[in-house]
């Protein structure tokens, strides 16, 4: 953990899916989540006869549109932690959102963003390219590339028909330049790129499940 004092306020874990530890307000802004806080009676029926599986949604946490300001008042909050979640919007949605969480931080709160890291998705897929270039053309297989390619493409970017996605695809690639840009012009400082569990938010370990690319920033006091 790195020295530093939170101000007063809740911590925020959006974008939470599956992972809700105590200690957190877990907010969520995807399909299932509606249907489970809002509609839970349909949701429960829905898993009764196999259509849905079962869910940590519930009427526990809180529903969202996150398109939308975070429902808690202007400099009150924190910290605010989001992991695998600013994929999820276009380029201009997830600036906005930023900058609704810096609204909604008090001075010396926290925001931390973990989302896939590009580069090292790309760099895979680069690196499998020269393996097969290096290769005689006859002995040279496509599968590789055509594999990473299709979970990139089918499993990741393309929105599935009907209610298979749930809202969870992605709609952009980040990297720490674009990322720490923009935390910077939304106002954030002392924004730098953090090992796993590295923070100045005290329990981050209990919702952060992923070592990808890592942002934190500060609001100035």
């Amino acid at each position: 953990m790195i020295p530093h004092t939170l101000p007063e306020g809740p911590k925020l874990n959006i974008g939470c899916g599956p992972v809700q530890p105590p200690g957190w307000i877990h907010i969520d802004g995807s399909n299932r989540a509606f249907l489970a806080s809002r509609l839970w009676p349909l949701d429960k029926f829905m898993v009764a006869v196999g259509a849905f599986p079962p869910t940590e949604f519930g009427r526990h946490m809180y529903y969202h549109n996150l398109f939308k300001p975070l429902p808690f008042a202007p400099g009150t909050v924190a910290a605010i932690y989001a992991g695998e979640l600013w994929e999820h919007f276009e380029y201009d949605d997830s600036d906005k959102l930023t900058a609704r969480c810096f609204s909604a931080l008090a001075p010396g709160g926290v925001l931390r963003v973990c989302v896939p890291d590009g580069p090292h998705l790309f760099g895979e897929y680069l690196e499998k390219l020269e393996q097969q270039r290096a290769l005689p053309r006859e002995r040279r297989d496509p599968k590789p590339l055509h594999g990473m390619m299709h979970s990139f493409f089918k499993d990741i970017c393309t929105k599935p028909a009907g209610f298979k996605s749930m809202g969870h695809y992605h709609k952009w690639s980040f990297d720490e330049i674009q990322l720490i840009d923009m935390f910077e012009r939304a106002g954030f400082r002392n924004v730098d790129r953090m090992k796993y569990h590295e923070s100045r938010i005290p329990g981050v370990e209990a919702v952060e499940r992923s070592d990808f690319l890592i942002v934190e920033g500060v609001k100035p006091r």
